[in-house]
């Protein structure tokens, strides 16, 4: 009965720690972009490397803290003071404009990626010690609350931000600062309440702390190496993720400085579109049962490949959100998708294997797909770089169809991922 207590009340905590973490995620993420472009007046290259630096950060980042990870005895500790770090950073991000030095938007810029870098040791950390204190029996129903509620929060984040900061000027700097500053309120009770966790009874606690952890084996690589499905279905989710994030700096600069959105409608694109991903999402689930992860991540590809097409029709704001409604729909199913296929195509002798190669070479899209975006806009403009991203998702979602019709496997259960934008 006391085990069961324990188990409640880390559920408990855990939903509360992670709301007040996504009200300061929602606050910084949601208008970064913003308060760069209106405020610190940065230019179309360093909004690319807003989107791109971050990626190869974590790149590093990621293998540095999954090491760090096998040599620790609490992972809640470790979280607690990776956590206290990275949220440090948004201060930072806040004080910038108070400091004498050149070139301020380069610098938020600089420590939006470096903030991955204590950012990644808390999620790993988090990750196993949820593992730890959440049954297996538990953890869908858990983890799909958890979810659920923190979708919410955030979505009240982010229209109430972007209402009060529509209030000013957005040239002014202050009130973003401001903004960003208030999330030294909800960090503190995040971490208060992360400190709060019962690690005492954790399911895979080792008596001697850390576990070795082999992330490529030399074995699993050459078998890799062979394995045909495996290549086809990467490559071609590679290429969907360059065509995705190809993209990410045109979104924020066509909707701040070409459709001149004020921060409140920036605030609604995103409310609007978490909407449509929160009611869409376990029908993409329904239908990945019945049908297979690949064919839906097929059709999601596809559905996404009209966003950036559809976008720059029009710079009407109305129009614009009504955008984002529709475009939310496949990008439930991208962020459900991609890796459950991964997981699908995997074999579990290899499976980390699989897992840890796909990232590394995620990560290199994930930095040189926003740069040659911004490379597209300098070179041949907006619609140039927009229609291209639409015809490399278009292409991907094509060769991931071709992919599961021709080299099906059985149907997998879906397992959510982490959402990520249009």
């Amino acid at each position: 009965m006391n085990g069961l207590r324990v188990q409640w009340d880390n559920e408990r905590l855990s939903i509360a720690n992670g709301s007040f973490a996504s009200i300061s995620m929602n606050i910084v993420n949601g208008f970064v972009a913003m308060y760069l472009l209106d405020s610190l007046h940065a230019t179309d290259a360093e909004m690319g490397l807003l989107n791109s630096l971050p990626s190869l950060v974590n790149l590093f980042a990621m293998l540095a803290a999954a090491l760090a990870l096998t040599r620790v005895r609490s992972k809640k500790r470790f979280c607690v003071a990776a956590t206290t770090v990275s949220r440090t950073f948004y201060v930072w991000m806040a004080l910038v404009p108070w400091l004498p030095l050149a070139h301020p938007a380069l610098w938020v810029v600089w420590l939006v990626a470096l903030t991955r870098v204590p950012q990644s040791f808390g999620d790993l950390s988090w990750q196993a010690l949820m593992g730890d204190l959440i049954a297996p029996e538990r953890r869908s129903a858990f983890f799909s609350e958890r979810y659920r509620v923190l979708t919410i929060v955030g979505l009240v984040a982010t229209f109430a931000t972007g209402w009060v900061l529509q209030q000013f000027d957005k040239h002014w700097a202050l009130p973003y600062q401001i903004a960003f500053l208030s999330t030294v309120f909800f960090s503190i009770l995040e971490i208060w309440l992360l400190m709060r966790h019962d690690e005492s009874k954790a399911e895979g606690l080792a008596e001697g702390g850390a576990v070795p952890v082999r992330l490529f084996d030399r074995a699993g690589l050459t078998a890799l190496r062979r394995d045909r499905r495996y290549w086809l279905v990467a490559g071609a989710m590679l290429l969907f993720n360059f065509g995705w994030q190809l993209s990410w700096p045109l979104f924020n600069i066509y909707q701040i400085s070409t459709a001149h959105a004020p921060a409140f409608w920036l605030g609604l694109f995103t409310v609007f579109n978490q909407l449509s991903q929160v009611l869409t999402y376990r029908w993409w689930g329904r239908m990945a049962e019945k049908h297979g992860n690949g064919r839906m991540m097929a059709l999601a590809a596809l559905g996404m490949a009209s966003a950036p097409a559809l976008t720059i029709v029009s710079t009407n704001l109305y129009y614009l959100c009504a955008i984002n409604v529709l475009t939310g729909i496949p990008l439930a199913g991208a962020n459900l998708l991609l890796f459950n296929y991964l997981l699908e195509v995997s074999p579990p002798q290899r499976r980390t294997t699989c897992i840890a190669v796909y990232n590394v070479l995620l990560a290199v899209v994930g930095f040189a797909a926003p740069e040659f975006g911004i490379y597209l806009l300098g070179q041949a403009g907006m619609t140039a770089g927009m229609l291209t991203s639409t015809l490399l998702r278009g292409v991907s979602g094509l060769a991931l169809w071709w992919v599961a019709v021709h080299l099906a496997s059985p149907v997998s259960r879906p397992v959510s991922s982490v959402p990520h934008g249009s």
